[in-house]
């Protein structure tokens, strides 16, 4: 009787442990994919504000920065992800000070995945879309 009690608690032990095992592989899963998604988001970003056509690299207007054929597939890509881009920008923004292009392009990418009118625009840099949007959400 007392083998098999033993017996019975180490197959429970067993089995106990495999099911931490598995937990822990699917954290890392969901950690490793989160990391792949900002990475990728981060990456499109890039190529927007880094495009390959030269000529719009001399433009003063964002707004040509996301119809290029290559950045409009990355622009439409981050819009596509909906809430998950919206929460990664919103997150940088409010980790950083910065207000360049990259921000001037979140800022657009997040209106539009927020369906802002886009004629009710009062804002004239991403920075102060977010400031803007802050206010308004709190």
């Amino acid at each position: 009787m007392r083998k098999r009690l033993m017996n019975v608690m180490v197959i429970c032990l067993v089995v106990l442990f495999v099911f931490s095992l598995i937990g822990c592989s699917n954290t890392a899963k969901k950690i490793s994919t989160d990391k792949t998604f900002e990475q990728t988001i981060e990456g499109k970003l890039n190529n927007i504000t880094n495009p390959k056509d030269y000529t719009v690299s001399l433009s003063s207007n964002p707004y040509d920065y996301i119809k290029g054929v290559d950045s409009n597939k990355d622009y439409k890509y981050i819009v596509l992800q909906g809430e998950k881009s919206l929460n990664y920008m919103l997150n940088k923004f409010a980790n950083s000070d910065k207000n360049g292009l990259e921000e001037y392009i979140m800022a657009i990418a997040c209106t539009e995945i927020l369906k802002e009118n886009p004629a009710s625009k009062k804002w004239a840099s991403g920075r102060e879309w977010y400031d803007n949007y802050i206010k308004a959400n709190q």
